[in-house]
């Protein structure tokens, strides 16, 4: 005999992340939709909202990449469900530069960050649907690279944006079973993209691999993950504070840097600064090796040249008066 799952209801989670927010009658929430279970719960989320807060300015967006070749087919799905929920969804193809399955995964998710936010307005609060699983994958992938306390932090609840746009994760402490049973029970459309099953891309072998052996071992591993992940935000949120006294008074009105200031600090001071100000400015972290080359033609270089260094699609420049650049492509 079979007992029936008690009724999974994610709603307060929601209600509880946006009661966070200074939300604006007029203000845009936006749910941001990948087809998976994870953003199709968002939207199921964000549509119960609606009917409760019509205030406020609601819309879908899905970019595709046409990585997949049933991606058409995942789109039109999606577009169907929006209009039978009569959602305002906006879709578009959007190309990604070619390269090997993990670059191009990461240039596409770049890319389609930076478009969404082209698209939404400039106070839009956008919602996206990851969740407790990606937040652990996240951290030991971060691990797996030598990143310091801001990669080991993961993904933040809530994080700012261009403009005055806001980042939020409202469903970061759920976990991917209760977000799949959440929707068999509301019987919601979602896709199953089978390449999340190929262990050869390093985010699925952690799924599927490693992440279900280490919580068979100890059981309380991925509490454990997250509360480093926390500790690691708030290390960094203080480092933040304490650059911003320092880092700011050298920011000219176009966000360029006067580097002349921090050609005698310490290296470790160089490298915080410089880190600082890139994520001032949203752009991707260099890896290490990037940010020392960064530091050494920037800072350490007193010829009249005038270096370059680019990773992704970002270049930092110097001019003649020592002042750095941020431009990307």
């Amino acid at each position: 005999m079979t007992t029936e799952q008690p009724l999974c209801d994610l709603y307060p989670v929601l209600t509880q992340s946006l009661s966070c927010l200074d939300l604006k009658p007029g203000q845009q929430l936006v749910a941001c939709l990948g087809g998976g279970a994870d953003s199709q719960t968002i939207l199921d989320l964000l549509d119960r909202y609606r009917t409760e807060h019509p205030h406020y300015d609601y819309l879908a967006i899905h970019l595709d990449h046409e990585f997949h070749p049933a991606s058409g087919e995942w789109a039109q799905g999606l577009v169907d469900d929006c209009a039978r929920r009569q959602f305002p969804l906006y879709t578009e193809i959007l190309a990604v530069p070619g390269g090997s399955r993990i670059s191009k995964e990461a240039a596409g998710r770049e890319a389609r960050y930076a478009r969404m936010a082209e698209v939404a307005k400039p106070d839009a609060v956008l919602l996206l649907g990851q969740h407790r699983n990606d937040q652990i994958e996240t951290f030991l992938l971060q691990l797996k690279r030598g990143s310091g306390p801001k990669g080991l932090s993961a993904m933040a609840a809530i994080a700012p944006g261009q403009h005055q746009q806001q980042w939020v994760r409202p469903l970061l402490r759920v976990s991917k079973a209760e977000i799949y049973r959440y929707a068999e029970q509301h019987q919601l459309f979602w896709i199953e993209d089978e390449t999340n099953f190929d262990t050869t891309i390093d985010r699925n072998f952690l799924r599927h691999q490693v992440v279900p052996l280490l919580e068979q071992r100890w059981p309380q591993f991925g509490e454990a993950v997250l509360r480093s992940a926390s500790l690691c935000a708030e290390q960094q949120q203080l480092l933040d504070e304490l650059l911003s006294v320092q880092v700011e008074p050298l920011l000219d009105g176009g966000g360029n840097l006067q580097s002349k200031p921090l050609e005698q600090a310490s290296p470790q001071l160089q490298r915080a600064a410089l880190r600082f100000w890139l994520a001032r400015r949203n752009a991707s972290m260099p890896s290490y090796a990037q940010l020392e080359q960064l530091r050494t033609q920037m800072l350490l270089t007193t010829n009249d040249a005038s270096p370059a260094v680019s990773w992704g699609r970002y270049t930092v420049t110097r001019r003649r008066d020592r002042t750095l650049e941020l431009s990307y492509r």
